[in-house]
C-alpha cells in the first residue's frame, strides 16, 4: 500500500531530482501528472533535476525528448551516467572500446578516444543493436587486458506498455564472455553520488529525489543523504530487500505543492 505524506511536506524541499525511465516517461509518453507537477515546482522556484543511467540515446537527445513532451529542461538540468563515464576515462587519460552508439557519442565529444583495439577500458551502456559482433569485440579487448566499466547494471526498463531488457544484460554477457566483473559508474555509484551533488543547489536536507528502482534510485538517494521516494511506475512494485525508501508512491500524480 503506498504511504501518503501531506503537501507541506514536499513543499519544505528545495530540489527535486527526479529519474527518467519508469519515473518521469515510459519512453513513449509522459507518466501520469509529471507535466503538471513540473510546471508548479518552477512556479514555484524550486530546482528541478533529472538524473538516469539511459544511455540508449545522447543525452542531448534525452533533454531535446523532455522538450518535445512539453518539459521544459536544459542540458544542465539532466545527469547522465555517460557523464560519470566521461569524467572517470579523463582522470584516467584512457582509451576505450564503447558498446551503445549513444554513449560512444557522447564520450567522443568529451574528448575520450573510442576505438575497438588497444584500449584501456570497455565502456558498456545500453544499446537495443547489441549483437554477437560487439560481444565479440568487448570479450576480445577485455581478455587482452581492458577492464570493464558499466553505465548502468539494471535488469529492465519500461518502454510503453512492456518491460524491455537493461543494460545489466548487456553488461552480464560480457562480463560471463570475459571472466571480468564491471565496475558500476553509474547511479548508484560514489561518482555519480559526487556528480550530482555539483548539480544541486540545496542542503541534503532539502532535497528529494523520486525514482522507480530500488538499487539505482533509492541506492543514490541513501548515499546522497536525500528524501529517497519509491515511485510504482516502474521496475520495482514492492520494497524489498535492504534498501528501504523514506516514502513510496503510487505515481508522481500524487504529489501535490
Amino acid at each position: 500500500m503506498a504511504i501518503k505524506i501531506i503537501t507541506m511536506e514536499f513543499s519544505r524541499f528545495k530540489t527535486f531530482i527526479f529519474d527518467l525511465d519508469g519515473t518521469t516517461w515510459n519512453w513513449k509518453e509522459l507518466l501520469p501528472g509529471v507535466k503538471d507537477l513540473i510546471a508548479s515546482l518552477r512556479k514555484e522556484g524550486k530546482q528541478v533535476l533529472f538524473i538516469t543511467n539511459n544511455t540508449m540515446v545522447r543525452r542531448r537527445q534525452l533533454v531535446e525528448k523532455l522538450n518535445n513532451f512539453g518539459i521544459d529542461c536544459k542540458e544542465t538540468e539532466l545527469v547522465s551516467s555517460s557523464m560519470a563515464a566521461a569524467e572517470f576515462l579523463k582522470m584516467k587519460k584512457a582509451k576505450a572500446f564503447v558498446v551503445g552508439d549513444g554513449l560512444k557519442e557522447d564520450l567522443k565529444e568529451e574528448g575520450i578516444e573510442v576505438k575497438e583495439e588497444n584500449v584501456d577500458f570497455v565502456v558498456i551502456g545500453h544499446d537495443v543493436n547489441f549483437d554477437f559482433n560487439k560481444l565479440s569485440l568487448a570479450v576480445k579487448a577485455a581478455k587482452l587486458g581492458a577492464k570493464l566499466i558499466a553505465t548502468a547494471t539494471g535488469k529492465a526498463f519500461v518502454y510503453g506498455d512492456e518491460f524491455w531488457p537493461g543494460t545489466g544484460s548487456i553488461v552480464k554477457a560480457i562480463e560471463y564472455g570475459s571472466n571480468k566483473k564491471a565496475k558500476l559508474l553509474g547511479k548508484p555509484s560514489d561518482l555519480m553520488c559526487q556528480l550530482v551533488q555539483l548539480f544541486v543547489q540545496s542542503p541534503r536536507e532539502d532535497t528529494v529525489i523520486f525514482g522507480d528502482e530500488l538499487k539505482a534510485d533509492i541506492g543514490l538517494g541513501k548515499k546522497c543523504g536525500y528524501f529517497s521516494v519509491l515511485v510504482r511506475t516502474g521496475v520495482d512494485k514492492e520494497v524489498k530487500g535492504e534498501i528501504k525508501p523514506d516514502l513510496v508512491l503510487d505515481s508522481l500524480n500524487e504529489v501535490k505543492i
